[in-house]
């Protein structure tokens, strides 16, 4: 690990740090670096989120050994249904079918050998239909693969947009790994992206709440209750907030595990 000569993390080592792959020296190093770099500590925040982010997209089940391989490779167009018809045009079968129709019009010398090449063809086509099956059982998962992947693209590029509001959540500064959060936010789009550090468990049957304070006085919105992991470490993204809602800054209160939709406690975090 090397530092860049203003004495920040480099990214490629924050990605490491939030996937847990550093050794134990390098660990120290750097939990004892991020607990003092508030820059750092923002970056490792976007770092978890887009990892967050990435897992969440992910597929449930994953596709059979070489079968995107073997279904990128066969596919060339846009249209699923018109490269099954080029497969089709290519194939041995349809080319042995053929081979059998000319051969019902060529003179006697020439039957016998157009008809040897034709069986040929065809018991060579049991190979290509094969692969049409396979590929039509893949065709959902591929889809749902594109929804994904363009949900996860859309993510990105909020995240890096320059129209959002970043706002970053403390608790007292004297307190050792205080919880803090991070919220990214735009009023345009209504889109929210909340990650949260060191935030102790909630009691038994309780969750966390996360609130957006209107700018205009107005009662605070909710934006989606979470519970943090072993680490202290949580997230939440794009929740169900009106476009157009101008905030003076978010809080976090402690609710019922289903949430509340007004808030029933002291804000414990809270930041503009």
């Amino acid at each position: 690990m090397t530092m860049p000569e203003a004495f920040h993390i480099p990214e490629e080592d924050l990605v490491q740090y939030a996937l847990g792959t550093l050794k134990e020296g390098q660990l120290g190093n750097l939990s004892g670096h991020v607990s003092m770099c508030s820059r750092c500590r923002g970056e490792l925040a976007k770092v978890q989120v887009e990892l967050a982010c990435f897992a969440t997209v992910q597929p449930v089940s994953e596709l059979p050994a070489g079968a995107r391989e073997r279904f990128l490779n066969r596919l060339n167009s846009s249209s699923a249904e018109q490269k099954l018809v080029k497969m089709r045009n290519r194939s041995r079968f349809y080319i042995a079918s053929k081979s059998f129709q000319h051969w019902l019009e060529t003179p006697m010398p020439l039957k016998i050998l157009s008809g040897t090449l034709a069986a040929a063809f065809l018991l060579a086509a049991v190979d290509d239909v094969s692969h049409i099956h396979e590929l039509r059982d893949l065709m959902p998962a591929m889809n749902r693969m594109e929804r994904e992947t363009a949900e996860l693209t859309e993510l990105k590029s909020f995240l890096h947009g320059t129209n959002a509001q970043q706002v970053s959540l403390h608790q007292t500064a004297t307190a050792t790994k205080a919880p803090e959060g991070h919220a990214l936010y735009s009023a345009t789009s209504g889109k929210l992206v909340f990650t949260v550090l060191n935030m102790p468990a909630p009691p038994a049957g309780k969750a966390y709440e996360l609130w957006v304070l209107r700018s205009n006085g107005g009662p605070p919105i909710p934006a989606g209750t979470f519970t943090p992991n072993l680490q202290g470490n949580a997230a939440v993204i794009f929740p169900d907030i009106p476009s157009n809602v101008q905030a003076s800054g978010f809080g976090v209160t402690v609710e019922d595990a289903a949430g509340s939709p007004v808030p029933t406690s002291a804000i414990i975090l809270s930041g503009q």
